[in-house]
């Protein structure tokens, strides 16, 4: 290679650069201690491997150029040996943590160095550098550029959306009038607010009495609370008709609460509920039984610890089991581990798709640490396997959330975000089989780790969660919820090569994921009876008739409220055992069909009517006897005057549009 150098500088590739060595070399200048040319090198190679450094390494670096230039420019002459020196330094902290393709760039670049130091050509080297610098910038651009059309907009624009809009409210005038109807429909809306109020509080007083003391002492059900509704309709609701549920006892799909109310629970607890009340009480009991002679021993583990380890072996198809006290808590144990043992920084998340309230990993609402190691590409989209292709050796793990099939591209429904008819769904998870399907494909041809966040689908799909319900295999996958028998609980299962917590050749670096009530006694004995009975005949007979019943309900439901309403309000959509309720028609009042179908007697979790959950021990009767509650409610929206239309016995002039409600919400942000 000296030779080879030797030879090149005999050609001076120096002069081949605009401006020639005048302009790139120091020469004879006495104020020059670092050449332009050693300059732009460094300054490119930091452009390009900005990303890799540390915040710590990239706040040095600008401290020390910056430093560096304002010497200079009060006349103070810098050593060039110590300006080379530094960020010599900053990259050899650098060195033991590179990733084997940075590596081989800081070999290379050594072996040039030395090379040209001894063969006296340092300025062909530089200029080779520099050649080698500006072309790993390029492609970083090129691969930044590509990233960015791949991605989901939301992440990028959020944090800087929620500093500048303002929060604003209606008068209690503009609460019945923000669509522009009739005054007759606005005063109907008015009367029906006031006699609801009338009436909530005398059905639920010992809830409503309760939900007072726990909103100044429970922050927990203080936010879900005041996030039920669109933004500016929520200071009118504060005092108005209380949410809050109080439960002392349950009879099979209803919840029986203080005030002696029957309520139909849809709201899945959250995604726990997949078996049924009476049957969670049974493992619970059963469990109890099962490990009540150890009481709360931690470090010393239960005889029921291999038994589960075995079963959920066989149902994820994995080797190791790792037990945690949540969904969020396994989702840090699996990205922590996946980013140790491949040794790459970033995690490939899809738009809309919630992976628990950790700041890791959730790049939108209700985050004020944007995550940097997260790319949030788009659902279902080819250009995002381009990504992913391109930055393969960056990247750790693809991260799914199977609920998306339901609703690509878009985060849970809520009718906090329901500003009109703006909620929809995918009409078909096979499509989604087949980008899983790809996602697999490419995973396996590239090196990268395919984890399937099951803490929500895990059980609910299907006995086998969404790995059999896509016939499709992840490396690793993460429970939750359900898969404790009613026992707070978070399961990692995956390979043994991506369950190390320690490196063979480097023993101080470890991956340290441990918690203190992982594997508790009375959680294993919940969980244990809830495994020997999810694989059970049984149990899948009671999954394939629900999912029938539930497909047919829904089907027959709509066909109900179309010969009900003639042109219909509302539209149920299913995915699984999952459902929503779909507005049909422009109107900013749909949220407040919540509170009508609790009036009915059904019990909806606080992100409304956008996510709901049938458990197994619901029968096509109990389907059957929730069909007239929806439809009463909607009426009710209707003759309160929630819900019109030109046709309305009271409406004179034009019903509300789509567009005009745009509109009218750019008006209200702009002025408030």
């Amino acid at each position: 290679m000296i030779s080879v150098l030797t030879k090149i500088g005999e050609m001076s590739l120096v002069s081949i650069l605009p401006g020639g060595e005048e302009v790139w070399l120091c020469g004879d200048k006495a104020d020059c201690s670092v050449s332009p040319l050693l300059k732009a090198t460094l300054f490119f190679f930091v452009l390009a491997k900005a990303e890799k450094f540390s915040h710590r390494v990239l706040f040095w670096i600008v401290v020390t150029m910056t430093s560096w230039q304002l010497l200079e420019s009060v006349g103070v002459r810098v050593p060039g040996f110590i300006l080379k020196l530094v960020p010599a330094m900053m990259f050899g902290v650098q060195v033991p943590m590179l990733s084997r393709q940075s590596s081989w760039y800081f070999i290379l670049l050594t072996v040039l160095g030395v090379a040209g130091i001894m063969s006296g050509t340092t300025d062909n080297v530089a200029v080779l550098c520099l050649g080698l610098s500006v072309a790993l910038f390029a492609r970083r651009l090129f691969v930044s550029l590509v990233t960015l059309r791949a991605s989901t907009p939301t992440p990028l624009v959020f944090q800087l959306v929620s500093h500048v809009m303002p929060r604003y409210s209606f008068t209690r005038e503009q609460f019945f009038r923000t669509d522009n109807p009739p005054e007759a429909i606005a005063q109907k809306r008015e009367r029906a607010f006031d006699q609801m109020k009338q009436k909530w509080d005398a059905k639920w007083p010992k809830c409503v009495e309760m939900s007072a003391y726990l909103s100044e002492s429970f922050s927990d059900l203080r936010f879900a609370s005041g996030n039920r509704v669109f933004l500016p309709f929520m200071k009118h609701l504060e005092n108005w008709c209380d949410p809050c549920t109080v439960v002392n006892a349950v009879d099979k799909t209803d919840l029986i609460d203080i005030d002696g109310h029957r309520l139909t629970d849809v709201s899945g607890s959250y995604g726990v509920n997949v078996c049924g009340y009476d049957r969670y009480k049974q493992f619970i009991t059963e469990g109890w039984e099962l490990t009540k002679n150890v009481g709360c021993v931690l470090g010393p583990v239960h005889p029921l610890l291999m038994e589960n380890i075995m079963i959920l072996k066989e149902i994820s198809k994995k080797e190791e089991v790792s037990f945690h006290m949540s969904g969020t808590e396994a989702v840090m144990c699996a990205v922590r581990l996946v980013r140790f043992n491949t040794n790459k920084p970033l995690i490939v998340m899809f738009g809309g798709a919630y992976h628990g309230w950790w700041d890791g990993v959730q790049a939108m609402a209700g985050n004020e640490r944007t995550p940097q190691d997260v790319l949030t590409l788009k659902d279902m989209y080819p250009g995002s396997l381009d990504v992913i292709r391109l930055r393969a050796s960056e990247i750790a793990a693809i991260v799914i959330n199977p609920l998306q099939a339901f609703h690509p591209n878009a985060p849970p429904p809520s009718d906090l975000v329901l500003a009109s008819n703006t909620r929809s769904v995918s009409e078909s998870s096979l499509a989604y089989k087949k980008w899983l399907g790809k996602l697999r494909k490419l995973c396996d041809e590239l090196g990268i780790v395919l984890i399937f966040d099951e803490v929500y689908t895990g059980f609910r799909l299907a006995p086998g969660g969404a790995q059999e319900y896509f016939d499709v295999t992840a490396d690793m996958v993460v429970y939750g919820k359900t898969t404790g028998g009613g026992i707070p609980n978070g399961i990692v299962c995956g390979p043994k090569k991506l369950m190390s917590r320690g490196d063979e050749k480097k023993p101080l670096r470890v991956a340290y994921v441990i918690g203190t009530f992982s594997a508790h006694p009375l959680l294993l004995g919940a969980m244990n009876r809830f495994l020997n009975w999810v694989k059970t005949p049984e149990a899948r007979a009671e999954y394939d008739r629900l999912r029938s019943d539930v497909a047919q309900w829904v089907a027959e439901t709509n066909t109900t409220l179309e010969k009900e309403f003639g042109s219909a309000p509302l539209a149920l959509g299913a995915y699984s055992s999952v459902w929503t309720m779909l507005y049909k028609r422009p109107g900013r009042y749909h949220w407040m069909l919540q509170y009508y179908l609790k009036d009915e007697g059904v019990n909806l979790s606080w992100v409304g009517t956008g996510r709901l959950s049938f458990s197994l021990d619901f029968t096509r009767e109990d389907l059957n006897k929730l069909t007239p509650k929806i439809i009463r409610a909607c009426h009710r929206m209707e003759e309160d005057g929630w819900w019109w239309d030109s046709s309305s016995p009271d409406a004179q002039g034009k019903s509300p549009s789509g567009s005009g409600i745009k509109l009218s919400l750019v008006k209200e942000i702009v002025f408030a």
